[in-house]
């Protein structure tokens, strides 16, 4: 596996990803007459910012988050910049078969459309995604060209959950979370995944990307003073030294208040003992759990002390 050129795609999503919605354009995609998101718009019960001529513009997070909280159905999704429809049922399948195609459009647009319509990060990762990737990973032992329908799905993979995260606006006040995959794992997707899931969950990540020494960890932890670190680990080329790092790390998290998550395929190889500050996480859904729970217990300790 070869290391992803992230910067490169952030650059391609963000040029291409929609920031601002008019009124017209989300009445059209939720079904409902402009009037009325005006109204929502004036009441406050939907955040906008005003033009120069003093016209209504939506971000597109604000607009995804009126959408998840309201339950609205999107029955319009072209009009939201979305090219496919979801069903939870087959979206694992519909997605996979994206994928190995290079169908990039469809399989972003389904990733988008499935957390527009109320599945969370972790959701889409923890299901479709993990069982269209589990099918891509398999593709090189079935056709001569698996490797390249692989590695290409992989690319439209990861644009696909950039588009995801971009549609999630954590308060800027939020408890931070850290987090990266160590070195020797070049592998973007896993901890691309729990950056979307942690912020998803009410948190502000700050992701270190793959590759990342353990030492550079603790120094953002020292630096950022985050509640919650996680750590991925698809690939453990040395399982020892990783382990002795992981349980380093974990101390060092444990005395800055913290908390240490680890999770990813190659988390068995490590075989970490029970440590202060250390969870080994085995699912995305445990892991926005877990990040929950801290922005819950952060709530009752700033309402304790007023």
């Amino acid at each position: 596996m070869y290391q992803h050129d992230v910067a490169s795609i952030i650059v391609q999503i963000v040029r291409s990803a929609p920031e601002w919605l008019t009124t017209a354009q989300l009445a059209h995609a939720i079904g409902v007459s402009d009037s009325s998101v005006k109204r929502w718009v004036d009441g406050g019960r939907i955040r906008a910012a005003r033009t120069a001529g003093g016209h209504r513009r939506i971000p597109l997070a604000e607009a995804v988050r009126y959408i998840r909280s309201t339950g609205r159905a999107v029955t319009r999704p072209g009009a939201l910049g979305l090219v496919a429809s979801a069903s939870p049922d087959d979206a694992g399948q519909t997605l996979g078969a994206h994928l190995l195609a290079g169908r990039a459009a469809e399989a972003r647009g389904l990733l988008e459309t499935l957390f527009l319509t109320g599945s969370s990060a972790a959701e889409i990762a923890d299901g479709p995604l993990r069982r269209a990737m589990a099918r891509a990973g398999r593709r090189w032992r079935e056709h001569p060209a698996g490797v390249f329908e692989e590695h290409r799905a992989t690319e439209i993979a990861i644009s696909g959950m950039i588009r995801v995260r971009a549609l999630l606006a954590p308060a800027p006040d939020a408890p931070v979370a850290l987090g990266g995959a160590p070195s020797g794992d070049p592998y973007v997707l896993p901890s691309l995944a729990a950056a979307a899931t942690v912020e998803d969950s009410g948190m502000q990540a700050v992701s270190l990307g793959p590759g990342t020494p353990l030492e550079t960890i603790a120094l953002g932890a020292a630096s950022l003073r985050p509640k919650l670190v996680w750590l991925s680990i698809t690939a453990a080329p040395n399982p020892r030294l990783l382990r002795r790092q992981t349980l380093r790390l974990a101390e060092e998290v444990r005395r800055l208040g913290a908390v240490l998550i680890v999770g990813g395929a190659a988390l068995e190889r490590l075989d970490l003992p029970p440590a202060a500050a250390l969870h080994a996480g085995r699912s995305m859904s445990e892991l926005h759990a877990f990040a929950r729970g801290i922005l819950l217990a952060a709530g009752a300790s700033a309402r304790g002390a007023a």
